[in-house]
């Protein structure tokens, strides 16, 4: 907890210095991009999308058909409350001010009367999440996407949006900073097949399709975009950024 705290303060710190030269955040258009590591990553997503085939989906399904839905349901609270640092810190990076503290304090109420967050008594509240992450403060700064970029394992994303990920999200989700090392990866593992098994229902509408890997990327930076833009994003600005170069 006491590492959490000095992320937060960090965070406060940063975002006071960095509202200091502007009144509010602008978000900078994202330039027309190509695919330009179309043939990199379509040959990661061969790999990833037999993976998934020979053993992910498997355990997912499993999963699905074992666990009842009250208990998953519970445990989905639980790994959603280990990423509200994440949220917290983002939030106010971003200079959103009330939804940082509000999730804050829906993470000090879940955490504690919510058994650890396997219940969400912050939302009868009326306090929701407000999740963000790195790259998309990366997006409200004015970095550009880099292009997108599927990496092994961890699936669809942007240049900046990976590398965001790395450099502070995943220091700041509580599940990486266990320090018992079997405890994290069976936690590590056990998020991963709960995410997996949420996408289930969508295997059919992906597997329909005619080009796999040209639906997903597509849907991701649709997705990715409303999310920068708090599911506002302006009308007059193309949502694919995937025009030829040539």
């Amino acid at each position: 907890m006491k590492r959490a705290h000095r992320w937060l303060a960090v965070g406060a710190l940063l975002t006071s210095l960095w509202c200091a030269g502007c009144a509010t955040s602008r978000i900078a258009p994202e330039p027309v991009e190509a695919d330009r590591f179309e043939r990199v990553n379509r040959g990661i997503y061969r790999f990833n999308r037999g993976l998934d085939r020979n053993l992910v989906r498997p355990l997912a399904r499993a999963y699905d058909k074992v666990v009842p839905y009250p208990v998953e349901h519970r445990v989905r609270n639980f790994f959603i409350n280990l990423r509200a640092p994440t949220d917290i810190l983002n939030n106010l990076l971003q200079a959103k001010f009330k939804p940082g503290f509000a999730d804050l304090g829906r993470f000090l109420l879940n955490s504690t009367a919510g058994i650890g967050g396997f219940f969400d008594p912050a939302k009868k509240l009326g306090l929701e999440r407000h999740p963000e992450d790195f790259g998309q403060t990366l997006a409200v700064w004015g970095v550009p996407s880099g292009g997108y970029l599927m990496l092994p394992i961890l699936g669809p994303g942007t240049l900046r949006d990976q590398g965001a990920w790395w450099a502070l999200d995943v220091r700041t989700d509580v599940i990486w900073r266990v320090d018992d090392q079997s405890t994290r990866n069976s936690l590590v593992v056990w998020r991963f097949i709960s995410d997996r098994a949420v996408l289930l229902p969508a295997e059919r509408t992906l597997e329909e399709s005619f080009d796999e890997y040209a639906l997903l990327r597509d849907a991701y930076l649709q997705r990715r975009r409303y999310q920068i833009y708090d599911e506002a994003p302006p009308e007059d600005e193309d949502y694919l950024y995937l025009d030829d170069e040539d």
